[in-house]
């Protein structure tokens, strides 16, 4: 649910300020969406913004906006609460952990163990392409079957791990396998099952989306069936921790506090000290799970670590993690749609917050717009992304689904299956799917997490 969509808290209104003196003036970039006022908003020359008593909502800041407004008068009693101040930063600095399994990991990372060495040849070379050719409904059939299966098999596993019990390496080796072998065979259909979404999507179905598209990333980087295997079982197992942190703060909907947040930064040291009575796991596995949360820019966590002192796995897997978290519903927001998920994560590539290389390389295999997303073409007909399109990533493969009167257009029609990279059409806009709710609004999504 979008913050301005939350239930309005009751506000108690204040008195009308007495003077100039006790009016700040704060740049609206400053307000927090859905921090309530106390006092009313004027602009610079006095003139009456919002009434006493309302909440800052995003579609006043765009109102703001668009009638060229940068900063508004605030009542210096709503200043250190409708905005974030210098006084509510905590210092930020790397966890430490002092349990032993956390020093051991660390000292992997120390001693410089992180390279990465193809032993065969790169699983890429396998991959088969098949141009506009559609996806087989055999295959669509078996991977949903597979995803069912899967997903049930990690549930399991990870409550049996949660409850001291073995896990069964050979299961997620397994999984893992099986689904590199469909990824070669035809990457495009496995990831338009894949990353269908669930609405109720729990940690296990998450992981298991996670795993599967960080081993294609892995795949479209060269690197060879074994690392590629270990990029899936590391993404498959990375945040099994999770079932340790307390459910109603994975399930608020609201900003996290300090502490609050402090604990869901415990869950990969959990994840660790789970694999660490597993046997059976392709090595570095522990390492790459420890460190999937890290970023280039050492603002991550648990340790804050930076550039190449994060396993390059870990890197994959990180924006796998972010791209599939992008797309899912949470409490306090609606998904974003596809196309929306990859602008962000273009943005987050330029502050260095994920591996501007991994990026690059799921641009490839999803496209500038992904696979699943609806567009609008030039000739007002609509379109459902089908198939990447080699690096021509601002050019997918599509099936027309209307024709440009809005008649829905025939699936098993071939002529609608169109190489955008060969046509004359262009790609209009993204269109939010009316199957769910979906959000294309980046910037209400920029100025969310810019508040927490």
């Amino acid at each position: 649910m979008a913050v301005a969509d939350r239930p309005k808290p009751a506000v108690k209104k204040g008195p009308e300020p007495d003077s100039e003196s006790e009016t700040v003036a704060v740049r609206i970039d400053e307000l927090v969406v859905g921090r309530p006022l106390r006092h009313p908003i004027h602009d610079k020359d006095g003139v009456l913004l919002l009434a006493a008593g309302k909440l800052v909502t995003s579609e006043f800041k765009k109102l703001l906006r668009k009638h060229g407004i940068k900063d508004v008068k605030l009542h210096q009693d709503d200043a250190g609460t409708a905005r974030v101040t210098a006084t509510a930063i905590k210092p930020t600095s790397a966890l430490t952990f002092d349990c032993d399994l956390a020093k051991k990991l660390d000292s992997v990372v120390d001693a410089g163990l992180l390279q990465v060495v193809n032993k065969g040849p790169a699983a890429k070379e396998e991959r088969v392409e098949h141009g506009r050719t559609g996806y087989s409904q055999e295959k669509v059939n078996s991977l949903k079957e597979r995803r069912n299966e899967a997903s049930a098999s990690i549930t399991s596993a990870m409550r049996g791990a949660l409850n001291g019990g073995p896990v069964n390496a050979s299961a997620m080796n397994k999984l893992a396998s099986d689904y590199l072998a469909d990824m070669l065979e035809d990457t495009d259909c496995v990831m338009s099952i894949a990353l269908q979404n669930n609405l109720n999507a729990d940690v296990a179905e998450h992981c298991l989306q996670m795993s599967i598209l960080g081993m294609a990333i892995g795949v479209e980087m060269g690197f060879d069936q074994d690392n590629c295997n270990r990029i899936s079982v590391a993404g498959l197992v990375h945040d099994w921790g999770m079932s340790r942190v307390a459910p109603q703060l994975l399930s608020t909907n609201r900003v996290l506090t300090h502490s609050e947040f402090y604990e869901i930064k415990k869950h990969p040291v959990y994840t660790a000290e789970i694999l660490d009575r597993t046997h059976g796991l392709p090595s570095m596995v522990n390492v790459i799970a420890y460190q999937v949360h890290e970023k280039p820019n050492g603002l991550g966590y648990p340790r804050g670590r930076s550039g190449d002192r994060i396993h390059q796995f870990a890197r994959i897997l990180a924006v796998a993690d972010a791209y599939t978290a992008l797309i899912a519903p949470r409490p306090f927001r609606l998904p974003l749609a596809p196309y929306a998920a990859m602008e962000i994560l273009v943005r987050m590539a330029k502050s260095r917050d994920v591996d501007p290389d991994c990026v690059r390389a799921l641009l490839n295999v999803l496209c500038l717009f992904p696979i699943g997303s609806l567009i609008a073409l030039s000739d007002g007909s609509v379109a459902q992304v089908i198939r990447r399109n080699g690096d021509n990533y601002a050019n997918p493969i599509v099936q027309v689904i209307q024709d440009p009167t809005g008649e829905s257009v025939p699936h098993d029609l071939d002529e609608a299956i169109i190489d955008l990279s060969k046509s004359d059409l262009k790609v209009i806009q993204a269109v939010p799917s009316p199957l769910r709710e979906e959000s294309l609004d980046v910037e209400e999504f920029v100025l969310l997490n810019r508040s927490k």
